[in-house]
């Protein structure tokens, strides 16, 4: 049974959360504090920091509206001032990082957005204040709390339905959204809502209009396709790779979300909310299973067959005239790609207010085509704004972020939209009830006839088959493992998938893909879900627990070799500490001794409980053993992320260490112009990290230094008769094999001057008769160096050695953060994620503390080997001054 810690760390106990950064920064990382949101007085202004306060120097009708609403709420409400909640957006990850980051270093908006995907992980983290009661004034109801949290939500619905404000709550949260906004509380004590929509979208398609004309006469006709049959035949018509002409369009990076409309239409899902009567059969398969639990359930027939048809987009043949003309009617290309491209279908977001896409008039819009069930079904989403939890006893702040929520989105905003959108020519675009509703005076009439029947139509349809997006448990990780198996079918390395499709062979693809979806199931259930087959969880608790035992013999083992190795030998068998001899020394180190246990020891000690905690930073945390470290321990991503951190620590010893030791040999033989070698290469040392960092990274753009210099390579060799190379235009830090060389060479730069001095003063000390003698020995330079200087800085280049080790294993997540923030992402992980950033974008990017202080202690045993190396020798190593004895 698992164990509540009651601790609420709201209050000013702020030293867990300082156990967790002095955890980190001991062992491996940097970390950061929580702090609570100031209060405010009655008539005080309140800069509320709020999501969506646009800037000022964005232009377009979109951003016009959005800053009159701004303006418009800030005159209806003089003592509240929405700011901007802007916060570092990392090189390779999404927005959805950027709240947890603010929350984590005390700079918590008001505010919070809120997708569908992570809306689980706030409500799991206690980091959303319940609404049940703004929304039911809102309707102009009264219910009792407890009753309220006990009802289901379809009662709940019908209670708030009998106020007279229930009509503005109809029109701003359609029904998909009830389910996902209304949810059981962390701690079981009923449901509650957690936040409100502010901008609902939904999935259609869009086609190409100047394509599908010039394919009319072959029965290609101007609408988007009814059915999937019909979709494949007409994509089929159009592709042409030859004019760079493709049926359907795929973004290779967000496969899955595309995936995600053909798998709903076939009447799939990609996850499912256990009920009680299906415990037994999940049980079966997933030991640790609850009611309410989110099990993956992407192995379905409904899944296979979405996935079949998938399969037949970038596999099935594509013949003219009995010829082969390519197979597949998708190009997997990156949304970043610069190739003029042109693509029949795909599919796109429809926002509730306005479709932005429609004002290009090339293009035409409609529903998802029907699945083989008749269906059309699409995925919904909804922006969702809710109430930091912080607030809970600052009842202002908390009333003025309602005041917010419901202005945002509400009937003087939409109002407000309306009229900027319909001044910029863009009524059109906008659904019809929008514009009725502020059409009092007639002033709309032209604009609603001009309206296409085409626009509305999908609007309703997709409306009507709108899937919410998964919102269940870590499901803000659902996109990614999905692709991971949507990319194998489609690479079908074997060919065995393409070769059953085009033998008209469905039962032999529809079994090889069946496989692949089963295989990744279960994956995903372990990986993102954390349900366990009995076997498979009982076996990683037992390792994992013996991880752990080993982890504190090891730190046990090193405090011994610590004691024993800075012991003077001449103390052994004095009588232990000696205090009444040594007292006024031992009164000299305590207070030394006391900065050093409270502000490192005792907080390192402390936050090793967090290693055994789903630590929350708001409200309580939840005991879970070792399950932090078997998710660390058995995590495909950690192990890369130790990969490349060791590949990175190899590359630096090579360049970032060895180098300014031959550099200081090289400078210490130079018989002129010493003083201005050395200035030369320490300048390098002055420059400021950021300046470095952007100079690099201009370095490495296509039009960057590093490109010019090949490329005046390049057109050398094309004078050269029979060869033509094309020039670069690479993006050297968007590619995986050279990302990580390249991020390393800013720090070698930098770092090589000050490295070289020390070496440098260190080959000075060097008595010169000592080389006179070699000299006379007729010795070369080689025999010099490796006889004579080598031996003489020996310990300095260990001591070095092992110092340089820890700290590029260490320190190596800083430069790579403003360089590529870890990507370019692929596979298992980010080709320059070092385990120094797996650790941060854990720990604040997704708020697991836990994980991420079990995580600290894993790569800090791996460390230990190297830290006592270091010690022992440090013990040996006698210091004399100069001309000493």
């Amino acid at each position: 049974m698992s164990q509540v810690v009651t601790e609420n760390v709201l209050r000013p106990g702020w030293s867990r959360l300082a156990c967790v950064y002095f955890l980190f920064t001991t062992i491996l990382a940097p970390s950061g504090t929580y702090a609570n949101t100031g209060s405010v007085g009655q008539g005080d202004v309140i800069d509320l920091r709020a999501w969506r306060s646009p800037a000022y120097y964005v232009s377009g009708p979109v951003a016009e509206a959005e800053r009159e609403i701004i303006d418009t709420f800030r005159e209806r409400h003089p003592n509240i001032n929405p700011v901007g909640t802007e916060g570092l957006v990392i090189p390779g990850k999404t927005r959805d990082m950027v709240p947890f980051m603010q929350i984590a270093g005390g700079i918590a908006p008001d505010v919070l957005y809120v997708n569908f995907r992570q809306s689980q992980t706030y409500i799991g983290m206690g980091l959303l204040y319940p609404l049940d009661n703004y929304v039911e004034a809102m309707a102009g109801v009264e219910i009792d709390d407890l009753a309220a949290a006990q009802m289901s939500t379809t009662e709940y619905i019908k209670r708030l339905q009998q106020g007279d404000g229930w009509q503005d709550i109809a029109d701003r949260v359609p029904d998909q959204c009830w389910q996902v906004i209304r949810r059981k509380s962390r701690d079981g004590d009923g449901y509650h809502i957690y936040a409100f929509p502010a901008g609902p979208l939904v999935m259609g398609m869009y086609f190409n209009r100047p394509l599908f004309a010039e394919h009319t006469g072959q029965g290609v006709q101007m609408r988007p396709p009814n059915d999937w049959g019909e979709m494949l035949a007409w994509a089929k018509l159009m592709t042409d790779p030859n004019d760079n002409r493709y049926g359907f369009y795929v973004d290779a990076n967000t496969s899955s979300w595309h995936f995600a409309n053909l798998l709903y239409s076939a009447g799939g899902n990609v996850v499912h909310q256990v009920r009680a009567d299906e415990l037994e059969h999940f049980r079966k398969k997933y030991v640790n299973v609850r009611e309410d639990d989110w099990v993956c359930v992407f192995d379905t027939d409904e899944a296979v067959e979405a996935a079949y048809y998938w399969a037949r987009l970038r596999h099935e043949k594509v013949e003219r005239d009995g010829k082969l003309v390519c197979y597949g009617v998708v190009r997997a290309s990156s949304s970043q790609t610069g190739e003029a491209i042109d693509y029949a279908m795909g599919f796109t977001s429809l926002d509730y207010r306005f479709l932005d896409g429609a004002q290009d008039q090339t293009m035409g819009f409609g529903p998802v085509p029907k699945g083989p069930t008749g269906l059309s079904r699409s995925q919904f989403n909804s922006r969702l704004l809710g109430i930091f939890s912080g607030l809970a006893d600052d009842d202002i702040r908390r009333d003025a972020a309602w005041d917010y929520i419901t202005f945002y989105d509400g009937i003087e905003a939409r109002r407000i939209r309306v009229e900027k959108l319909v001044e910029a020519g863009l009524g059109p675009f906008m659904p019809r009830r929008l514009l009725e509703r502020y059409n009092n005076d007639g002033r709309y009439n032209s604009v609603i006839r001009r309206i296409s029947p085409e626009l509305e139509r999908t609007y309703e349809i997709a409306s009507a088959g709108g899937v919410p997006e998964p919102y269940g448990k870590n499901c803000q990780y659902v996109y990614d493992e999905m692709a991971k198996p949507l990319d194998e079918i489609w690479n079908d390395r074997s060919g065995r998938i393409r070769a059953a499709i085009n033998a008209g062979d469905k039962v032999e693809a529809t079994r090889i893909i069946r496989g692949i979806l089963e295989r990744a199931t279960e994956k995903i259930n372990i990986r993102m879900l954390g349900n366990l087959p009995p076997d498979v969880a009982k076996r990683r608790n037992v390792v994992s627990w013996g991880v752990i035992v080993l982890v504190l013999i090891c730190f046990i083992w090193v405090m011994r070799v610590v004691l024993k190795a800075f012991t003077p030998r001449h103390t052994h068998g004095l009588g232990g500490w000696q205090f009444g001899k040594h007292w006024k020394a031992y009164l000299l180190a305590s207070p030394a001794l006391l900065l050093i246990g409270m502000w490192m020891y005792w907080p390192m000690l402390r936050g090793t409980t967090i290693a055994f905690q789903d630590y929350s930073v708001v409200g309580q945390s939840e005991w879970v053993g070792a399950s932090n470290f078997s998710e660390v321990l058995f995590s495909g991503e950690f192990w890369y992320s130790v990969w490349v951190t060791a590949l990175y620590a190899i590359m630096f010893m090579v360049f970032g260490f060895c180098m300014p030791i031959v550099l200081a040999f090289l400078l210490s033989e130079v018989p002129r112009g010493k003083i201005l070698f050395r200035t030369i290469f320490y300048l390098p040392a002055v420059l400021t990290g950021l300046v470095v960092i952007i100079m690099w990274k201009g370095f490495y753009a296509p039009d960057g230094m590093i490109n010019d210099l090949l490329n005046g390579v390049v057109w050398i060799l094309n004078l050269l008769p029979g060869i033509q190379i094309d020039l670069f235009r690479e993006d050297w830090l968007q590619n995986p094999k050279w990302a990580l060389f390249f991020c390393l060479l800013p720090t070698v730069w930098a770092g090589m001057g000050p490295g070289c001095l020390i070496y440098l003063a260190a080959l000075k000390t060097i008595p010169e008769e000592i080389y006179e003698a070699a000299d006379i020995d007729g010795a070369g330079i080689r025999y010099k160096v490796t006889h004579v200087a080598i031996p003489t800085i020996k310990i300095l280049v260990m001591i070095n050695f092992v110092g340089a080790m820890i700290g590029a294993i260490r320190g190596s997540g800083g430069f790579i953060l403003a360089m590529t923030g870890g990507g370019p992402y692929s596979g298992l992980g980010g080709a320059t994620e070092v385990v120094g950033l797996k650790l941060f974008f854990t720990t604040f990017g997704y708020l697991r503390f836990g994980v991420g202080a079990a995580m600290a202690w894993v790569i800090g045993a791996m460390l230990i080997g190297f830290t006592v190396l270091q010690l022992k020798r440090l013990s040996n190593v006698e210091f004399r001054t100069a001309g000493g004895d």
